[in-house]
């Protein structure tokens, strides 16, 4: 490996080779009535498999250990359940707050995302709206920008990716609660050293976005009942206890206790990460993005 290599241009290169080809998906699902919900599927599922295979086959990388596509026991299964609910109850705190704001100070509301992957059909829903952008952005993302920009640092890969992230999703109501999200993702990857965490607790606040939008009157009927409305904050409260109770013991479990986890010291041979005039590029392409869904959505 060059002592000299510019880490940051190369993954901001793919992130924005990415980002442009699902913003010509997304127009392609606009206008054209041939890009139904299965094919947009298929081809939102290249789109990132592709780049991905092209830039570990470039660097010469296994994309097993570039990916951290190392199993997790069983034993973390419920914890990372709660954990993937404790940040969707999280998120969705913070986005009824954006929400109103919205509303409130600017008049609008933004509820699409970068690519329209809806359906009518419930199995097809669970598919494109839960499982697909889990696994796709989570390898992407989690697997392995991450896994590059922490080579400048811990601190930095999981900030910077929740930050890419965040604007990956081209909605700037939901920009404060992805950017949670997407940190609390990176942990979970740092922690186990696996992307499986992160794509299981991203499926699980896919599924349960889906099903509230999904349901929408429905729980806002239910929650008219006072009593049904204290026994949910009850049960979310539970979740959010039991969540921290478990996180401390797989922290320990994981990291060891008292252990910290060590900056890179090679990382000033990678150069600075926010001088690639790509990453600029990419934010610049995703802001404007957001202004074209504000002005013809």
């Amino acid at each position: 490996m060059s002592t000299r290599r510019d880490i940051s241009r190369e993954i901001s290169s793919l992130l924005l080779v990415v980002l442009t080809l699902l913003l010509g998906l997304s127009l392609c699902r606009q206008w054209l009535p041939s890009f139904g919900p299965g094919l947009t599927a298929l081809v939102y599922g290249i789109v990132y498999l592709i780049p991905i295979a092209v830039y570990l086959k470039v660097h010469r990388y296994k994309g097993k250990q570039a990916l951290r596509l190392k199993m997790v026991g069983p034993k973390y299964w419920l914890f990372i359940l709660l954990f993937g609910l404790s940040v969707c109850l999280i998120c969705s705190l913070i986005n009824l707050g954006s929400s109103a704001l919205a509303r409130a100070v600017f008049h609008v509301s933004f509820s699409n995302s970068i690519v329209d992957l809806s359906s009518t059909n419930p199995g097809v829903l669970f598919f494109t709206s839960v499982l697909l952008p889990a696994v796709s952005e989570e390898l992407l993302l989690r697997g392995l920008v991450q896994h590059e920009y922490e080579k400048y640092g811990v601190t930095i890969g999981v900030l910077l990716t929740a930050l890419i992230f965040a604007l990956f999703h081209t909605n700037p109501v939901q920009i404060p609660s992805l950017f949670v999200a997407g940190v609390c993702y990176g942990v979970l990857t740092v922690m186990f050293r696996s992307v499986w965490p992160a794509i299981f607790a991203h499926a699980v606040n896919n599924g349960v976005s889906v099903l509230l939008a999904r349901y929408r009157d429905f729980i806002r009927y239910i929650f008219q009942d006072q009593l049904f409305l204290i026994l949910a904050v009850l049960v979310c409260f539970l979740i959010l206890i039991f969540t921290l109770r478990m996180l401390e013991t797989v922290v320990e479990q994981q990291l060891g206790k008292g252990r910290k986890l060590k900056k890179s010291t090679r990382s000033l041979a990678y150069g600075d990460p926010l001088t690639s005039p790509w990453l600029w590029v990419f934010a610049l392409l995703c802001i404007g993005k957001m202004v074209y869904n504000f002005l013809f959505k």
